[in-house]
C-alpha cells in the first residue's frame, strides 16, 4: 500500500533527524562556504543549496579496503565533476591534512575546521561533527562520495529529500561511480547506496514514477 509505505517514509524523513543545534552549527557553515562560493561567481539556488561541491572521504578504521583509495585515485576518478575555481568541501574522518596534498594541488579545499569560529564549534560534541559534514555535503552543488559508507548513503538521501537530483551524485570506486544514476531494485549489498524509494514521491499516495529521479 503505497500510502502507509510513503507515511512511514514521511515520518522518517520529518521526525528521525539530526539535532537543532546540529543543523544550526551546520547552516552557518554551509552558509560561509557559499558566501565565498558567491565571490568566486557561483550562485546558490532556489532552495538554498549550491555555490560549491562535496567529497565524503571515509578512511580510518573503514573495512572495504578496495574502495578505500587514495588521494591520487580521488583525484582522477572524480577531476571532471567539478566546475575550474569551484570550492570542494571535504566530509571525512582522515586527520591527516597532508594526505590530501594531490586534490589541493588541483582544488580549493574547505574543511570543518576551517570553520570552528564561524559554526562555533568548541561548544559542539566532537562526536556531532561527523552529523555535520553529512548536512554540510548534503546542500553542495555536486557530491562525491564513498562506496559502502553509510554516511555517503545517508548524504544522498538528504540530497534526495531536497529535491537534487541524483544525477549530480557519484562515487570514487570507478565500478560504481554512476550507481545512483538509475533507479534498480536493491539487490546485493543493500546498505552500500540509498535508493529514491526513500524520497520520490513520498509526499503522495501512489507509486512514483521511476523517470525522473
Amino acid at each position: 500500500d503505497p500510502a502507509v509505505d510513503h507515511y512511514f517514509k514521511r515520518f522518517v524523513r520529518d521526525f528521525l533527524h539530526y539535532h537543532d543545534s546540529i543543523y544550526c552549527a551546520a547552516g552557518k557553515t554551509v552558509k560561509a562556504i557559499q558566501a565565498e562560493g558567491a565571490q568566486r561567481g557561483f550562485p546558490v539556488d532556489d532552495e538554498g543549496g549550491g555555490g560549491f561541491s562535496a567529497m565524503h572521504i571515509r578512511r580510518g578504521d573503514f573495512q572495504y579496503k578496495r574502495v578505500k583509495i587514495s588521494a591520487e585515485e580521488w583525484y582522477e576518478n572524480t577531476k571532471e565533476l567539478w566546475l575550474p575555481n569551484e570550492i570542494l568541501y571535504i566530509a571525512t574522518d582522515e586527520r591527516n591534512k597532508t594526505w590530501f596534498d594531490p586534490i589541493q594541488k588541483h582544488h580549493t579545499l574547505r574543511f570543518l575546521d576551517d570553520y570552528w569560529d564561524v559554526a562555533g564549534l568548541a561548544d559542539v560534541d566532537p562526536n556531532h561533527f561527523g552529523m555535520i559534514d553529512t548536512i554540510i555535503a548534503s546542500r553542495a552543488r555536486a557530491f562525491a562520495g564513498t562506496w559502502f559508507s553509510t554516511f555517503s548513503g545517508y548524504i544522498n538521501r538528504m540530497r534526495g529529500h531536497h529535491g537534487i537530483t541524483m544525477k549530480d551524485s557519484w562515487y570514487s570506486f570507478l565500478p560504481k561511480k554512476d550507481a545512483v544514476h538509475e533507479w534498480k531494485n536493491y539487490s546485493g549489498s543493500i546498505y552500500a547506496y540509498e535508493s529514491p524509494l526513500g524520497w520520490i514521491g513520498i509526499d503522495a499516495d501512489v507509486t512514483p514514477s521511476k523517470n525522473k529521479f
